[in-house]
Parts: structure tokens; sequence; C-alpha cells
């Protein structure tokens, strides 16, 4: 049985070598059909022997693929993409199916790598994608081309395989760009027109909307071609419901949502994607008891079968993680850390629970046991891991361990520019202001250039260097991209010198967007300490009307422990009108702190009343009142935060507290508990 690849191809000189490679002595025959490339892809393809023929492009893919089948010779057809290979051991078991002849067609799994690397997180679906050389066997649609119904239709037996493809087309370096998606909708927005009753097109064109994030027009197309199905056995329609109810969650229609997944779970028993999306439409919600109960049905039901469309992990490591994020929102630290430890151990290399991890661990364990948990659980030898550890001990403040971590992927990888932006930025936190301005200063190219410019220029202001700092900075003011980074620092230097800022009356008209960038340099020199560039720099904090300037001053004092500070501010705040749950709870908290338990008891309940939703505003108000000994009122607060959050087995056993401290306080027994 002599076997065709069939290509089309534009352009794909830096992935079609890979793809050819994996065919070959697999493949008898290959034939390429060229829509316009003006690179090394036509050259490339004769290398590997193939047949090309060129073909002017006309916006439509099933015209440039039936080229390719009319000139392909074989019994049977495989069709890829140059972003595609196959996986080299199955080969082999894809000449034993075309052999046996037990069907006329057959899905193959395709393992659609994501993010920035292969083989950390994928998608996994199925693909039509080999089938009987006949000449009744031909494409339709201008895109989304589509053969399965055509082999169907003339009689074909259908068949799943476990041959596996990997397609790369969805890493980081190689997604689709906007104008491409704005082409591809511009096809699809024809075609619907052409043929209203195409399901298959519409579902296409819901799903090009959703890669633009605009859900309400992608529900609109996918609930059209849902409601013309005429059975659920067709195979996309499991993602197209997957689909309406991921959109429904963005669009924050919980309810609907659920009442949709309640059908499509009945429909779908084995496409766990639908449970892993109820838990996290539970999550949004903050039903996190029902979100417990909904991921750990993820991990009793497993993977998804693969003949579903399916995202890697929502059997396994994406559920434990999940189930990690409600365990800690309900303040569970013990369970939260079980689960995101199960996460890392089924997937080392997904590392969203690393930063949940460091949060937890970082405040309540010697830092040594923490570094050791993660050597223990972690590939400390991969470069990506480093720098992602790195990152969480540099939120974490931790910042000589992160420089550790940046130190061993340098020595691993060199000097990439990303890992020596990181560590100039390590360096600055470490107030070695000299080493870090190094550092940046060889970021002269690249992606990270204008990021380590300003990063240098702050550098240069701590050390005292203005005039070259101003000299940095001045030609970067007409750069619109970091023009407000550029005129806000610019501003900084003048007042630090002693001058009035020229750009902040301008600057005002920006306020919202200023703000930030004002207060993530306050709060810079609050932690490292400097005290004096920081008091100049307080003029800039002038662009923030009252009271919203001194609650995000008294968080900004709180979050670097001058709480003194804090409490003033906010006192004041509070005093010019202000409502904010946050900024109660820290007054609670420093009021405890200074021993002031009846006035934190008022902090907390104002706190609870304008934030219901938030956890540990519960824990914190019964904690106060239990040590004021007013056990009654601490366990109708445990109380009322259990019937928000039931699944909370901390909450539970604080109510077996308080329930005994209340039974030996009308027993007369004095002072319980302490």
């Amino acid at each position: 049985m002599k076997l065709s690849l069939c290509m089309i191809v534009k352009n794909e000189e830096e992935y079609l070598s890979r793809c050819l490679k994996s065919v070959q002595g697999v493949v008898g025959e290959v034939v390429v059909v060229d829509t316009g490339s003006t690179d090394r892809t036509v050259e490339i393809a004769k290398s590997f022997g193939a047949r090309v023929h060129h073909f002017p492009w006309t916006g439509d893919f099933s015209a440039a693929r039936n080229v390719s089948l009319e000139k392909a010779t074989g019994d049977w057809i495989i069709f890829l993409d140059a972003d595609e290979e196959l996986v080299e051991e199955d080969g082999p078991k894809l000449r034993e199916i075309i052999a046996s002849g037990g069907a006329d067609g057959y899905y193959l799994t395709e393992i659609n790598f994501v993010g920035d690397r292969p083989g950390i997180d994928a998608v996994i679906n199925t693909a039509f994608r080999v089938f009987r050389n006949r000449t009744e066997h031909r494409f339709t649609g201008a895109i989304h081309e589509q053969i399965v119904a055509c082999v169907q239709k003339h009689g074909g037996r259908i068949a799943f395989s476990e041959v596996r493809i990997n397609h790369y087309g969805y890493l980081n370096q190689t997604s689709l760009s906007k104008n491409k998606i704005q082409r591809n909708l511009e096809i699809l927005k024809k075609e619907v027109q052409k043929r209203p009753k195409d399901n298959f097109t519409r579902f296409n064109l819901g799903v090009e909307y959703l890669r633009l994030a605009n859900y309400q027009d992608a529900l609109k197309e996918f609930q059209k071609a849902f409601h013309k199905i005429p059975t659920l056995e067709i195979a996309y329609v499991s993602v197209l419901l997957r689909n309406i109810v991921l959109c429904l969650k963005e669009l924050k229609r919980y309810d609907e949502a659920l009442s949709v997944l309640k059908d499509a779970v009945e429909g779908y028993p084995d496409y766990t994607d639908l449970v892993f999306l109820k838990a996290g439409v539970y999550a949004d919600m903050k039903d996190l008891s029902a979100a417990v109960a909904t991921y750990r049905e993820c991990l009793s039901r497993g993977e998804s079968n693969t003949r579903h469309i399916t995202q890697q992990g929502v059997g396994s490591y994406r559920a434990w993680y999940g189930l990690g994020q409600a365990y800690e929102q309900l303040g569970d630290y013990v369970e939260a850390v079980r689960a995101y430890t199960e996460a890392l151990k089924s997937n080392r290399y997904f590392l969203g629970p690393v930063f949940n991890l460091t949060g937890i661990l970082v405040p309540r364990e010697d830092i040594r046991a923490v570094k050791e948990f993660f050597a223990r659980y972690l590939d400390l030898s991969d470069v990506d891991t480093l720098i992602i550890l790195g990152q969480v001990f540099t939120l974490e403040k931790r910042y000589q361990e992160a420089l550790e971590y940046i130190e061993a992927a340098l020595r691993l990888d060199g000097p990439s520019q990303r890992l020596l932006f990181q560590k100039g930025e390590i360096l600055l936190n470490l107030r070695r202001y000299t080493e870090a301005g190094a550092c940046f200063e060889r970021l002269e190219n690249g992606a990270h250039h204008v990021p380590a410019l300003l990063s240098r220029a702050f550098c240069l202001l701590m050390r005292g260097h203005y005039a070259e700092a101003v000299k940095l900075l001045d030609p970067l003011v007409g750069e619109e991209s970091i023009s407000l980074y550029v005129r806000i620092y610019r501003d900084f230097a003048a007042l630090l010198t002693g001058s009035a800022p020229v750009f902040l009356p301008a600057l005002a008209k920006k306020e919202m967007l200023c703000e930030e960038i004002i207060f993530d340099l306050l709060g810079k020199l609050l932690e490292l300490r400097e005290f004096e560039k920081f008091a100049r720099a307080l003029t800039l904090a002038g662009i923030s009307p009252e009271p919203e300037r001194r609650l995000k001053l008294g968080k900004l004092y709180f979050k670097y422990g001058f709480k003194d500070s804090a409490a003033e501010e906010l006192l004041a705040a509070f005093k010019s009108g202000a409502q904010d749950a946050e900024a109660l709870a820290i007054l609670g908290e420093i009021g405890l702190e200074e021993g002031f338990n009846e006035e934190a008891v008022i902090f907390y309940r104002h706190a609870l009343d304008l934030d219901k939703g938030c956890f540990r505003y519960y824990t914190a108000l019964a904690s106060v009142l239990c040590r004021l000994q007013r056990y009654q009122e601490a366990q109708e607060v445990i109380e009322e935060g259990l019937r928000r959050f039931p699944a909370s087995s901390l909450l539970k056993a604080a109510l077996k507290g308080t329930e005994v401290a209340v039974n030996f306080q009308q027993k007369g027994v004095v002072g319980y508990g302490h």
C-alpha cells in the first residue's frame, strides 16, 4: 500500500524540514503545493524528494488541498501542515492500519503544544488526516477545510487510531497574529453568507471571535450553530458546547453556564473538560465548596477521551491546581499545599503551583526547607524552572535566594537577555545599584532594551548620578509605549535635584494610568529604604484626589511594614468619607497588634459589612472576639462564614472550639481558652 503525504505550504522554511523528516520511511511520496513562497521552502521540499507544484493563492484552502490530492498517486493519503510532525515511533502503527483495510479513513490523535515550549502543556484532539485516495474524496470549505463528511457521504467507514501527530503552531512564538485572525474572520464571514446552514463554518467563525476574546459575538455564532445540530454524534459538537460554556463564564452568565453544563456532561460523560469548566464556574462564583467537590470529580474521572478536543491535565495536574487554589481561598493551607504538591508530582514542568506554594511556604517555613522542597519536586536542571523560581522568590522579597536561582540559570544557558534583565532587577532590589546598572547596560538591543534603560536610569538616580540619568531619559520622552514612565521618572529626577516637576500638571489628565506607575515607584523607594528620596517623591502622589491618595499611601505603608504611618493615612481617609474593606481590615490588624482589641472588632465588622465574600475577615473577627472571651458572638460569625464557605475545614474546627467555649462559659468556667 502506497501512502502519499499531501501538503500545502507558503514560506515554511523554519518548520518544513522537521515535518518531512518525521515521515521518511513511512510515506512513499511527498506532494507539495506551494502557494507563493519567497523563502527556501521549495528548495527544502525538493531536498526531501518532494514533487512541488505551484498554485496561486485564491483565498480558498480547499482549492489548494484538492490540487495536492489530484497530484497524488498513492493508495492512501495523509495530509499534514508544515508545523506538524508524525510522532517517530508511530510510523509503523500508521503503516499497519492502512494495510489492515479495516476502514476508509482514520482520525489521528493531534497533540497541540501551547505555551512557551513543547512538552509542558498541550491541547489534545482527534484530527481526520488519513483516507483512501479516491477521486470522489475532496475537501470543502474555504478555511478550516474538511473532508471527513465527503468520505462518509460516499459510504466510507471511519475509525479512530492511536497514531499521533505533534502540532507546534500554537506555541507563543508561532501563535496566530491579530492580522491573521482578522483575515480568517473575513473569509469565514463570506463563507457563512454563502452557506448560512453550514454549522461547521459558523462554529469556526465563533472560534475566531473567541481568539480575539470577543465573547459576545463568539457566543452568538456558537449558539446559532448548536441550534441546528441534528445529533450529538458530530465530532465537533462536544467542543462547541464547551466553547458556549466558556463564553458564558467569561461574560459572567454563570447560571446559564451551569444549565448548559448539566445537559452537556450527561451527553458527554467521557469529556472531563466540561467538568473542569464547571469547577471554574463555581470558583468564579466564589462557591468554593462546590468548586472543591467538582475538582475532585475531575480527578476521579481522569483525562478526557481523546475523541474530544481536550486540554491536557483536566483530569490530573490542572484539577489538582484548581483544587489547591480553592483550598487556599478557604484558608485551608494544609490541603492547599497537599493539592499543589500533587500537581507538581503529576507534571513537574507545570509551574503555576510554584507561585502559590512560595506564597504559602516562605512566610511560614524555614527558607532552607522551602528550597529543599522545590529541589525534590522540580527539575533544577531546567532553565525555565530556574527562571520561575527566581521570579517567585523575588515576589516574596527573598532576593538572595532568587539571585542564586538566576545565577544557576546563567551557568546553564549563558547571558541571555531575559536572564540578564532578571539578574539586574534582583541586584537592584539588593541595593547593588552599580552591578545592576552594568547588567542593564548590556541590554542595548532586543525586547528588554527599553525597560533596561528605565531601570538603569533608576539605578543612576539611586546613586545620585542625576545628570547622567536625565541624559538617558530625555531621548525616550517621545517613545509612546513608555512615555508616561519616562516623564514620571524625569519629574522624579527633577524633585531629587530640588527643581519643580515639569510634566506633572499634564500627567493629571491621565490620572489612572499614572497613579499605578507613581505608587509603584513610591513602593520601591520604601522597600529600598531610600527614605529621603521617598519624601521628595511624595509630591508625585498629589496627582491622586482625596481620599484615594490617603488610601493608596496607607496600604503602601502597611505593605512595607510602616504601620504607624499606615494607620495615620487610613484613618484620615475614612474621616474624608472613604469606604474600603481592605483598609478597614488593615486597621483591624494594626489595632490587634497594638492591643486595641475592641477597636479591632469594630474595624473587622465594618470590613465584613463591605465584603461578605472575603474569607479571612470571618476568621480574623472570630479570633479577636475569642480573645475578648465573646465566644457567642465569635460562634455567630463563624456560622455566617460557614454558610458562605461550607467546605472550610478551618471554620468547622473553629466552630467546634467556640461551641465548647460557649458551653464552658455558660457553666460558669471563667477565662476558658486563656
